[in-house]
């Protein structure tokens, strides 16, 4: 910049250094991008246990289990029964493990032997809405990946929109399929249904409309549950029991993040949390017997906390006389990731909004960390930043 510049501008030497840092060092890499670099991306579960009733030694299912059971829709999970969960301003059960509350709904019920593999060939016989309904259930929250997905088409202006039926048939058809002649939707359907696998699907959207869908399969669950809401409540909600089947390490990031379009919205633009694992990595190496699993909680240039790279979180705070613990997330605000695990959790009143300061976390606290593939997990934070 010519010195005639510099008078042009009305700012010191100093001042323009300043403003080129910001430029290059933050906009730039964080604000300006071509429609072309990136894809729009959601993960989900695909998980046949939501709507598999235990199957009886034909590998039929049990048609004695009422609808309700059979064919639960996650998004209307037997916590829809807990009125008290859903009412506003009431918070006596934020802090209550699930397990309490769940309680009555598994008395009385005996553990049961794992089902027999279903013949290859084996198929159901329901219509194809029938159908339809089923699969729609077995992708968990598909109904606010749907949303959101449509919400970030929307704020990077491009300009389509993808409707649920397509989104739902897409899914289907890329799930696996023993049954090499099951290319239509219903057949698919009819072949997959008493296929007891879990997916992570991957949906990836370009600029141009392009969707394509990846299935990885998941390792199978190896506890079985008599019904799918206990089911539910187990694989999707563990992290509230009193007693999780895993607790996870989890460590405060070393460097704040710069909040942006790209940890608001879910895309393959992700250096940014590629770096913060890697740090992870190295913060790993320094304590003594690491859990087999590991989280990196960032934060923003205020030291607000954020998120974890693969996951929203929320922080247990210490309740009062009046009221007992309760679980808080961080506002969106702070430019954490509109989760569709922390939506509903926040919807069900299971956890709260606030924010926290990662400078007055330290080594011990219960982190539960969520997101729409492995659903909540309890963790404890094993560094400080002070």
């Amino acid at each position: 910049m010519t010195s005639a510049d510099h008078e042009e501008s009305g700012l010191s030497e100093m001042q323009l250094q300043i403003s080129e840092i910001v430029q290059h060092g933050v906009i730039d890499p964080n604000f300006k991008f071509k429609d072309s670099e990136f894809e729009i991306l959601s993960t989900l579960r695909y998980d046949p246990k939501f709507t598999l009733a235990n199957r009886g030694a034909t590998g039929i299912a049990d048609n004695t289990i009422s609808g309700a059971q059979s064919d639960l829709d996650p998004q209307l999970s037997m916590l829809d029964l807990h009125e008290s969960l859903n009412e506003p301003g009431n918070s006596h059960n934020n802090g209550a493990p699930l397990f309490q509350l769940f309680q009555e709904l598994q008395k009385g019920i005996l553990p049961i032997s794992p089902p027999p593999e279903p013949e290859n060939e084996l198929r159901s016989d329901k219509t194809e809405q029938e159908l339809l309904k089923i699969f729609y259930s077995r992708f968990l929250l598909l109904g606010e990946h749907y949303q959101r997905l449509n919400l970030t088409l929307d704020y990077f202006h491009w300009e389509f929109d993808i409707p649920i039926e397509l989104l739902l048939e897409k899914l289907i058809l890329a799930i696996p399929c023993p049954v090499e002649s099951a290319t239509d939707l219903r057949s698919r359907m009819q072949s997959l249904y008493y296929l007891d696998k879990r997916y992570k699907m991957r949906i990836l959207v370009s600029h141009i409309g392009k969707m394509r869908i990846e299935a990885h399969e998941l390792p199978p669950n190896p506890v079985f549950f008599p019904t799918t809401s206990q089911y539910f409540v187990n694989t999707v909600l563990g992290g509230f029991l009193s007693q999780p089947s895993e607790i996870w390490d989890v460590f405060i990031d070393t460097q704040p993040m710069t909040a942006s379009p790209f940890t608001t919205f879910k895309t393959t633009r992700r250096d940014h949390y590629n770096a913060a694992r890697v740090r992870m990595t190295e913060l790993r190496g320094t304590v003594n017997d690491p859990a087999a699993k590991s989280e990196i909680l960032v934060y923003n240039s205020s030291f607000e906390l954020m998120e974890g790279s693969i996951t929203n979180v929320a922080v247990l705070r210490q309740g009062t006389a009046q009221s007992s613990s309760f679980y808080q997330t961080p506002y969106l605000s702070t430019g954490c990731l509109c989760g569709v695990t922390r939506y509903y959790l926040l919807k069900k009143n299971l956890i709260n909004e606030g924010n926290t300061d990662v400078r007055d976390l330290n080594i011990g606290d219960e982190i539960l960390l969520f997101n729409g593939v492995m659903g909540c997990v309890r963790a404890v934070i094993r560094n400080s930043m002070n």
